[in-house]
């Protein structure tokens, strides 16, 4: 087997990654057909977590991804074992590296949590390629003589790898202030660990995360490589906290639960990305709860008529697409009500509740073009109530699409509007993504708003905050409260450097004009850089709309401007950030260049001499510094 492997190593390891890629797809459709006993056991496994909203159909579809994302990671790991890391890094586009940075700030090291999701061999390559220094727990291969290549993969990409137990080594890493990469996402009765829900069933869950974070003070950040076309996505997720309730026990199993929470949500929104033939369910407690013994319990729903799902449709189709006209994707106005086609098993029928199995439908204008698709995976009416499980809307406009998904739509038929529950998700084909736990749409106001925490991102700048409401008509977006904006959380960060993005956070609210382009942050506004920090009463910021980028920003109101020990004010700032410029208005006038040949404030203080004016015109104000 050794041989094989070798041989097949020096064969694949010179492709193009995409050649390797493609071969990998094609050898995964191969294993499903050929490997029955693994494709019966990935296929049980989701029948059992996804349950009877999960068509025979969709579980094979799924299960057939399976296979293919352990075949490409397989070739791909090959291949990769030749590039250098800043070739993998240009590959992998990375989200939430400032959570990681935050985090060891604190001096006491982080516990990168992931699971055995996408090519996860892959993230922690890429955090080293980032310049952040650590390794992963891992345990040992059942067969040892691959052993060698995988350690060794890692340690020419600046990995170390730790082996189960090593609990003292792990420990000295974290007070070192570096990372742990940890994958406690299976059964592993020969680890401690306690049982905690996963996918709706307990599941015997590690608790290694949770041990070694209340031992060394470490923060959990979940972490996931998510597959996008031929390239990567690697998102760092915030860290989990738990409030601690000084009962260890206690501690150990709230902080498993919410970490597992995080890794669950994950795999409902990337299926194929998981190792469904694991026996995740293999341990279970002796004596089930009377939660887990209800959840077993199957429950038959009848059918629901197709036109309660058609005009659902409309409403949902609609709401995507102002949604994403509001926040700066579609320019379309809702389409008018569409002709629609479902395929389904079911009939029309007037008893209440009434169920449909998994469907498909259409939507056409009137001109015949196409402008919607919605898939669910059942869907059950009761009353004026249609409940739609897992919807999938797609709505296209002539310059772009937007993609919607859910695990649950409410619409009230009489009054169209919409309730959004669980891991909303909005994604444009231009880059635009848009992510709540849960969303309304107001049909009579034309409006959607949510109460949770928001969270929008394009290529160069994330979103964070609390709240939203986005007004159709009038084209505008508000997120209420509690609001973060980094600008380029990625782009552009070399490691031992300091970092190149820009945040802005303020108490809210942030209110958008999509049309005019400007988005203006209120109350007790911050905007931090390595060069500095800018406080403000106000901020109106002018985006770019084709790179969702801030071109400038006019800060007003009891501006201060602060970089190291010195402190300009004024009423007024103009600040250019792909400059780096800040330029200062009031009385006096200054113009700072936060450059090492031009400080923006000076090393030394500066002199200020003033010629005196008539009062008709400008005071001339000269800096100069010693």
């Amino acid at each position: 087997m050794l041989a094989a492997f070798l041989a097949l190593r020096s064969l694949i390891r010179w492709l193009p990654l995409s050649v390797a890629q493609a071969c990998g797809r094609l050898l995964g459709y191969l294993g499903y057909a050929l490997l029955g006993p693994y494709r019966r056991l990935t296929l049980a496994h989701l029948h059992l977590a996804l349950g009877p909203r999960a068509s025979r159909a969709t579980c094979a579809r799924v299960a057939r991804g399976v296979f293919v994302n352990l075949a490409k990671s397989f070739l791909e790991w090959l291949v990769m074992d030749r590039l250098s890391p800043e070739a993998l890094r240009r590959r992998v586009d990375v989200y939430g590296v400032h959570y990681l940075r935050e985090a060891l700030a604190n001096g006491r090291g982080v516990i990168a949590l992931s699971a055995h999701f996408g090519n996860w061999e892959l993230l922690a390559m890429t955090l080293a390629g980032l310049g952040f220094q650590g390794g992963v727990l891992a345990r040992r291969l059942r067969y040892p003589e691959f052993e060698p290549f995988l350690v060794g993969m890692r340690a020419r990409k600046g990995v170390t790898t730790y082996a189960r137990g090593s609990v003292k080594e792990v420990a000295r890493l974290l007070r070192e202030n570096r990372i742990i990469g940890m994958m406690p996402d299976q059964d592993l009765d020969s680890l401690d660990g306690v049982f905690v829900d996963f996918f709706d069933r307990p599941a015997y869950t590690p608790v290694g995360p949770a041990a070694l974070s209340l031992m060394t003070g470490a923060m959990i950040l979940p972490c996931f490589l998510v597959r996008d076309g031929r390239r990567f996505r690697l998102v760092i997720e915030e860290p989990v906290t738990v409030a601690r309730r000084g009962d260890r026990a206690k501690d150990l199993v709230a902080i498993t639960d919410a970490w597992s929470r995080v890794v669950e949500s994950y795999i409902r929104r990337y299926p194929d990305h998981w190792v469904w033939m694991h026996r995740r369910w293999k341990t279970q407690p002796s004596v089930p709860s009377t939660k887990h013994q209800a959840l077993s319990t199957q429950l038959s729903v009848p059918r629901v008529p197709q036109a309660a799902v058609s005009s659902f449709l409309f409403t949902l189709t609609a709401y995507c697409l102002v949604l994403s006209a509001v926040l700066g994707c579609a320019k379309s106005s809702p389409p008018s009500p569409p002709q629609a086609t479902a395929a389904s098993s079911t009939t029309p029928s007037t008893e209440a509740p009434q169920r449909m199995d998994r469907f498909t439908m259409v939507g056409y204008s009137p001109a015949g073009a196409k402008e919607w698709d919605l898939e669910g995976h059942g869907a059950v009416a009761e009353g004026a109530v249609v409940t739609i499980q897992q919807p999938h809307a797609i709505g296209y406009d002539r310059e772009r699409t937007s993609d919607i998904t859910a695990s649950l739509a409410h619409v009230n038929q009489q009054t169209h509007d919409i309730r959004l529950e669980h891991e909303v998700t909005i994604h444009t084909s231009d880059g635009l993504w848009v992510m709540a736990p849960q969303l309304y749409w107001l049909s009579d106001r034309d409006e959607m708003q949510t109460d949770e925490p928001v969270r929008i991102e394009t290529d160069h700048m994330l979103i964070r905050g609390r709240g939203a409401v986005a007004h159709a008509q009038v084209k505008t977006a508000i997120v209420e409260r509690d609001i973060e904006l980094v600008m380029n959380p990625s782009d552009g960060e070399v490691a031992g450097q300091p970092p190149a993005h820009v945040t802005i956070t303020c108490e809210g609210p942030l209110v958008f004009e999509y049309e005019k382009g400007i988005a203006t942050f209120h109350t007790n506004v911050h905007v931090n850089d390595h060069q500095g920090d800018l406080y403000s009463d106000t901020l109106i910021a002018y985006v770019d709309q084709k790179t969702h980028t801030i071109r400038y920003a006019d800060a007003i109101g009891r501006v201060r401007i602060v970089q190291g020990p010195h402190t300009a004010h004024g009423d007024h700032a103009v600040y250019e950030p792909a400059l780096a410029k800040v330029t200062l208005l009031g009385s006096p006038y200054l113009v700072l260049y936060p450059e090492d040949s031009q400080p923006a404030v000076a090393p030394h203080p500066p002199t200020v001499e003033a010629t005196p004016r008539p009062p008709s015109e400008p005071q001339q104000v000269a800096v100069t510094v010693p």
